[in-house]
Formats: structure tokens, C-alpha cells, sequence
């Protein structure tokens, strides 16, 4: 594993100048330069952007592995970690960050069908003046290696190799708020894809399974939550309500990069066929 290299930089300037007395004590044209190091790195089962679930949780049991760099390895900056089962992962969108520094200030969700936009801070979109990200993964154990603690998880949805800068544990008396508003992006209606699998990709995840553990309900899961853009949603709604429809996309088989597989599959409508698992 090599170290991510890459230091984050941020800097905020104030725009407008306080009013003299102000309580916050900032004096006008104060900036705020912080250098923030990565604490580690997350390895995880999605290995390109499509397929990641568009939240945590939502494929329970996608696995990702911790570690930390030299300097932040250290057995007791995790003790009594464990006595939580879920933790907050403050990260980086390292694939999002452009060069130029330039950000969307309108983006298109994927609850809202990929048409409609609303301002970046009203989304998730990784798309963000300051690329960092958050996710509520559960903490199935903490290993101890010679090179120093390895945080196991599952409900991950963060890509494979992504730097995490932080990590704080979900406290329900205070994470959770039952009264909260959704606003655009309410809870999933279930009307999730239904999944099959060819003779060949059943058993080929047969004999994967001894060596990664509930491929199939990962593979299940992943689909179930239809990976494809959100237009292709729209596009295919009046779909999913003929049921004379047979048609699979016209045949396009879709790819997504899961392990160390290559995931084949087609769509119809509302209905996904599992094709084959070739090695990458």
C-alpha cells in the first residue's frame, strides 16, 4: 500500500467583513489556510465509480478495509472504538477534484431523475468546492497487525483506494433525528430491479464464494438498487409497466468492475439478468 501523497488544501477567506464589536472577533480579509493529511486509506470492493451505491448502507454487506498510514497507526488512537457498531468515514472524492479548482454551483441528483438541478449544497454530489465526503458504515471488528490497527466494515459506498481523513463514531441519541425532513430524496419506494443469474454466473459465484464471502447477496444487492443513470430510469419507466416486454436493452450488456470480477448484465425494464463474472 503506498502512501497518498496528495496533501488536501483549503482555504476560506472571509467575504464580508464583520461589523466592528462583532462577536465572532475576525478582523476583515482574515483567511484560513488548513492542511489536512489523510489518515489512511479504504479498500473496498468497487473498483469504478459505476455500480457504488448511492449511499451507505444500501448494499449492507459490501466490505471495505481501513488502514492507516505509518504516522497514524497506532493502536491506542483506536482504543474503545470498538465498543461501537457503526462509525462515520470523513473522506475525500479524489476522482472529483478537478485541476482548474472550478465547482458546479447547480447539479442534477439522481432522486430528482437526472433533469432537474439543485445548488450543489442542497445534494451528495462529490462535485463540491471542497471534494470531501462522509459515510455511516458499520465496524465489524478492529484488527491489530504488526504495521498497526486494520478497521474491518461493511455497508460501504465509497470507491476502492479512496484517502479518509477522519473518523468518529455514529452516536444514535443524537445521529438519528426521526423528525427530519427528506426533501427531494425520500425513502426508497422497494420497487427494486428483480435479479437472475445464468446457469454460468451462479456457478461461478459458487466457486467464488469460498474465497469471498456473500458475492451473491453483494452482487444482488448492488442491482437491486439499479445502477444505471437516472435518465435511463426515466427512460425505462413506462417499461417496467408493460409487462409484454421481454426486450433486454436492446442487448447492451453493462459492465461493472466488482473484486477482482468483471460483472456482465443486462436490463429490462425493471428486470436484470446476471450474465457471467469474468476475471479482470
Amino acid at each position: 500500500m503506498g502512501k497518498w501523497t496528495d496533501q488536501i488544501l483549503i482555504h476560506g477567506q472571509t467575504k464580508y467583513p464583520p461589523s466592528k464589536g462583532d462577536c465572532y472577533g475576525s478582523s476583515a480579509g482574515d483567511v484560513l489556510a488548513v492542511h489536512l493529511d489523510p489518515i489512511g486509506v479504504i479498500h473496498t470492493c468497487f473498483k469504478e465509480k459505476f455500480g457504488i451505491p448511492r449511499q451507505s448502507n444500501l448494499v449492507d454487506k459490501a466490505p471495505g478495509m481501513l488502514e492507516f498510514f505509518p504516522e497514524f497507526a497506532r493502536p491506542d488512537a483506536v482504543r474503545g472504538l470498538e465498543q461501537f457498531s457503526h462509525i462515520w468515514l470523513v473522506f475525500v472524492f479524489h476522482k472529483a477534484v478537478k485541476k482548474d479548482g472550478t465547482w458546479p454551483v447547480m447539479v442534477r441528483p439522481p432522486r430528482l431523475g437526472g433533469n432537474k438541478k439543485v445548488g450543489v449544497f442542497a445534494s451528495r454530489s462529490p462535485f463540491r468546492p471542497n471534494p470531501i465526503g462522509m459515510s455511516c458504515v458499520r465496524l465489524e471488528h478492529i484488527e491489530y497487525m504488526s504495521k498497526g490497527p486494520v478497521l474491518h466494515l461493511t455497508g460501504v459506498d465509497i470507491l476502492d483506494q479512496t484517502p479518509v481523513l477522519d473518523i468518529k463514531p455514529y452516536l444514535p441519541y443524537s445521529d438519528r433525528l426521526d423528525t427530519a425532513r427528506d426533501g427531494f430524496a425520500p425513502a426508497p419506494d422497494n420497487q427494486i430491479c428483480q435479479i437472475r443469474f445464468s446457469d454460468t454466473a451462479a456457478a461461478q459465484i459458487r466457486e467464488r464464494e469460498k474465497s469471498i464471502p456473500n458475492l451473491r447477496a453483494i452482487i444482488t444487492q448492488v442491482l437491486e438498487n439499479d445502477p444505471r443513470p437516472a435518465y435511463s430510469n426515466a427512460q425505462f419507466s413506462s417499461i417496467k409497466k408493460d409487462a409484454r416486454t421481454d426486450g433486454w436493452d436492446n442487448e447492451r450488456v453493462y459492465g461493472i468492475r466488482l473484486f477482482d470480477l468483471d460483472l456482465k448484465w443486462q436490463a429490462a425494464g425493471n428486470k436484470i439478468r446476471v450474465l457471467c463474472l469474468d476475471r479482470l
